[in-house]
């Protein structure tokens, strides 16, 4: 048992002693009470949200204090559950037959509370239950939200529809700590994937493992004699095509601001892989724009991108003189989205074309993200910088691709730092990080959209203990929805990270 599972397994036991399931609902909820009109006080908010049918239960706990508790659950064709205790921990396989009984429908929420003797109803609540499923898993990675190596990093996988989560890579599994990072999928399936591995004692053990099938290699990713690695990677939807951003990373911490840290890239450029081969060619090179976060069109034909400008006012100065410069204006630079067409034959791109002019706003436009349908642009916005994650006000934006309408998604924004979303294989949710907790931990949550692009109420993603967003101490990193389920031996990846990475020809 991993150390995550063991952690899982205690929030389980906890929940249980705190919680006894009710046989019959009628036999059990109080006959004589007093009804309230006020909302009851629930952590997650599961108020008057819309689940998925395929969602596993949306346990939560009821926060007031009072001498007994009971939640009563009903579906329009009249199936209930009910429990009792704080902690309102509902059976899975009551859930999944309540949710799938009431699907494009909806199920009331009845809380009870016993306080000084006397029962007290609040007020009732409906939900509603989407005709569309959530794709099945997620991927993330889990990490403290801290600024130091040397803490244990893990990439781990969830099933949406139960409580199930498998770490698929462990940073101390190799011995040294290193940082891993930057997931990502073609296609949303797991058959070929990849993600970055670094050894801070060694660099040269680093690299990017490509996953295909069942089997692994790890390529290196230099791409140029100053030794920028590929960072933030992007497959392309069909083919053997990676576009990365290669970036050279720095980092300060601010000693008067509310923000703790600033992080910036002094060079940054586009690169494209192709993964069969090992072949790596130079999108762009150009020194003062700053090329970050490639995201493909779902055809394959368009590459999305962020890219800023940035000029130093001594045109000749030296490399240090240029990052020296870039820190005292790091706060400045800003981030427009780019597109440019794609042919694969001959590996060209066409010209930049903006998408999205945050810069010409004085704003910073991050991870763009097309829906599967091609019809939507969702990105993050925040005042400035290359890492919205560590702003506050980063919240997402949406933009109609066909009409040029975009809009801050005011459904799904909360007052604290909205950033990382990802699209389900359907373009009906979204799974996005958010910090609206507490401004340090980032959690996961999930929202309907609709044609139109208008999103439900977000929830957090539901877990077996409804405390669990306040007890676990490690972020939800780079959510990547997924169709199916890892199927590659963790222990291959394993062995793959310990070996040297195949060298990659430049073109």
């Amino acid at each position: 048992m991993t150390k995550i599972e063991s952690i899982q397994f205690a929030f389980v036991v906890s929940a249980v002693v705190a919680t006894s399931l009710l046989v019959g609902c009628s036999r059990n909820v109080p006959s004589a009470y007093d009804e309230t009109d006020v909302l009851p006080a629930i952590y997650p908010d599961y108020v008057e949200t819309t689940f998925p049918p395929n969602i596993a239960p949306a346990n939560f706990m009821i926060e007031e204090d009072a001498e007994a508790y009971i939640v009563k659950l009903s579906g329009s064709d009249g199936s209930t559950i009910c429990v009792s205790g704080q902690k309102a921990i509902f059976p899975e396989k009551k859930w999944r037959k309540l949710l799938e009984a009431n699907r494009g429908g909806k199920f009331s929420v009845e809380v009870y509370v016993k306080i000084d003797g006397k029962w007290l109803k609040r007020r009732k609540y409906e939900n509603s239950i989407s005709d569309d499923s959530a794709d099945p898993y997620l991927a993330y990675r889990l990490i403290e939200p801290g600024y130091d190596y040397g803490h244990r990093i893990v990439l781990a996988q969830r099933c949406v529809e139960n409580f199930d989560e498998r770490v698929f890579f462990d940073n101390r599994s190799v011995g040294t700590s290193p940082c891993v990072n930057c997931h990502s999928f073609q296609d949303r399936k797991t058959e070929r994937f990849l993600f970055h591995f670094r050894r801070m004692d060694n660099q040269s053990m680093g690299g990017t493992i490509i996953v295909e099938g069942k089997s692994a290699k790890k390529v290196g990713g230099n791409v140029d004699a100053n030794g920028i690695t590929c960072s933030y990677p992007a497959w392309r939807p069909t083919g053997d095509f990676v576009a990365f951003s290669s970036n050279y990373t720095r980092q300060f911490f601010h000693s008067l601001s509310s923000q703790k840290i600033e992080v910036f890239d002094a060079f940054s450029d586009l690169v494209l892989l192709d993964s069969a081969k090992n072949e790596l060619t130079m999108v762009t090179q150009t020194k003062d724009e700053f090329e970050v976060f490639p995201h493909w069109s779902p055809d394959g034909s368009t590459l999305y991108y962020c890219s800023a400008h940035f000029s130093p006012k001594t045109p000749q100065s030296t490399d240090s003189e240029r990052l020296e410069e870039m820190v005292k204006h790091a706060t400045e630079l800003r981030y427009s989205v780019y597109k440019r067409t794609f042919d694969e034959s001959s590996r060209t791109f066409g010209t930049p074309e903006i998408v999205v002019d945050a810069a010409g706003q004085e704003r910073s436009a991050l991870f763009p993200r097309i829906s599967p349908d091609g019809k939507f642009l969702v990105y993050t916005l925040s005042e400035s910088g290359v890492f919205p994650i560590w702003r506050p006000e980063a919240d997402l934006y949406i933009k109609n691709l066909e009409t040029g309408e975009e809009r801050a998604w005011k459904e799904v924004n909360s007052e604290d730092s909205d950033s990382y979303h990802s699209w389900s294989s359907t373009g009906r949710w979204i799974v996005f990080s958010s910090r609206r907790e507490d401004g340090q931990y980032t959690r996961l949550y999930m929202s309907h959209v609709d044609a139109e692009g208008y999103a439900s109420k977000p929830f957090m993603l539901p877990q077996k203990d409804p405390e669990h967003g306040r007890l676990f101490l490690k972020s939800y990193n780079v959510p990547e929805i997924m169709v199916e389920a890892i199927k590659i031996d963790p222990r291959v990846l394993l062995e793959t990270a310990k070996k040297p990475a195949e060298p990659t020809r430049n073109l």
